[in-house]
Parts: structure tokens; C-alpha cells; sequence
């Protein structure tokens, strides 16, 4: 990978990268058997170097048409998880007007569900994530979600002794933070996931999250 390239440059290879993988793992074949047009999706931020990564599993959708053009980023503000997640996101320094963090997914490949992704789509996709984050090279990445933590741990990217957990205070929820190629990966626990209210579960595991990453 030519790190002299431009954003757009990059978008342009790493979008023809994944189309080839794309063509070869199992949820292609999914979709074929079923007549639609899951496809896939790079990025839905424009590619911005040494800034944060924030990214979940992968891309929803049921009948959509391969990206073809750089994002603008635009829409992100309306997406749930960011509404539920925003005045977290916002403490660590991120901006939602000029878009200075970048977003994707673990898995660039669509599915109208996540459970549909089987493990050889994970191996064809992580290295197109990987490729992504070396290109931009970002001060920490975020997921949304614990799930990516585990799949990066049965792939043999996370080591047990290096996976710090950080419980809220009945210690029953946990985000973590680990070592990942050569950056800081963070997880916190999705929006949708049923946390205890009374224990202030989600405002305390955030809170342990965004004091580590703002002091990396």
C-alpha cells in the first residue's frame, strides 16, 4: 500500500479490493441464492488520516447498490446509535458538524442482518479493516459494540493477557481496551444492549472508556 496516496486514491483501491473479496466469500453466494443486492460499503465518512476510527460489525441494508463515490459523512448525525451514543462521542472530541473522525465497519460486506455473516467473511474483511486503519493511522479506534473485540480474539489479533475489562460497578456490563496491530482498540457496549438503569451501568463504563482514551 503507497501511503503517498491520496484519500481519494486510496478510497478508489481499497473500494476494488473489497469488491474482489466480496465476490468471494460465502454472503455473496447468500445473496445470490436469494435473488438480491446486499453488496458492500467501505466507509461512511470521508477518509481523514491520523483521526479516530469509530466502527461497528457491519452494514445493514436489503437491496442496495455497491458504493461507488467517496462519502460525505452527512448522514451519520442521523443514525441511532449516534443519537443514543452523542454526548459520550462528543467527550472524546468529536465533532458531528465537520465530521473530524472517521466511521465504518469490521465487515465491509452488507447483510440485512449480522448474524448472517459466517467466519470466512470475517477473514476476507479484516484485512480490508486492516488495510484501512494503517492508512489512516488514527490515535485510537472505538467499536460500538463488544462483538468486534470477540472476533478479533478468535482470530488470533487480541491475546487474553493483553484485554483489559472495564465493568461498570456491579461489575455484570464491561467495555475493553487491548492492543490491536499498532494501535489502542476500545469497546463499549452497544446502545441497544440492555444495561441496569439504577446501577448507571452504560454512564460508568463510558466514562472509564473515554478517560483512557483521552489519555493515551
Amino acid at each position: 500500500m503507497d501511503k503517498n496516496k491520496s484519500e481519494h486514491q486510496f478510497f478508489a483501491e481499497l473500494l476494488s479490493d473489497t469488491e474482489k473479496q466480496f465476490m468471494q466469500s460465502p454472503v455473496y453466494q447468500k445473496q445470490l441464492k436469494q435473488r438480491k443486492n446486499w453488496n458492500y460499503t467501505v466507509c461512511d465518512t470521508p477518509i481523514q488520516r491520523k483521526k479516530g476510527i469509530l466502527f461497528g460489525i457491519n452494514w445493514g441494508g436489503d437491496n442496495i447498490q455497491p458504493q461507488t463515490q467517496m462519502p460525505t459523512g452527512e448522514n451519520i448525525v442521523n443514525y441511532t446509535f449516534i443519537k443514543q451514543s452523542r454526548k459520550y462521542l462528543e467527550q472524546l472530541g468529536l465533532n458531528f458538524s465537520d465530521i473530524n473522525f472517521n466511521y465504518t465497519n469490521l465487515c465491509f460486506f452488507r447483510t440485512p442482518k449480522a448474524n448472517l455473516l459466517e467466519k470466512d467473511d470475517f477473514r476476507l474483511s479484516i484485512p480490508l479493516f486492516e488495510k484501512y486503519v494503517r492508512y489512516i493511522n488514527p490515535p485510537w479506534l472505538l467499536s460500538i459494540g463488544g462483538k468486534n473485540m470477540k472476533i478479533f480474539h478468535k482470530f488470533g489479533y487480541l491475546k487474553d493477557d493483553e484485554i483489559v475489562r472495564h465493568y461498570d460497578n456491579q461489575r455484570k456490563f464491561k467495555g475493553h481496551s487491548a492492543p490491536l496491530w499498532e494501535w489502542h482498540v476500545f469497546s463499549v457496549p452497544h446502545p441497544q444492549a440492555r444495561l441496569t438503569k439504577a446501577s448507571n451501568a452504560r454512564q460508568t463504563i463510558w466514562g472509564k472508556i473515554i478517560f483512557n482514551m483521552n489519555n493515551l
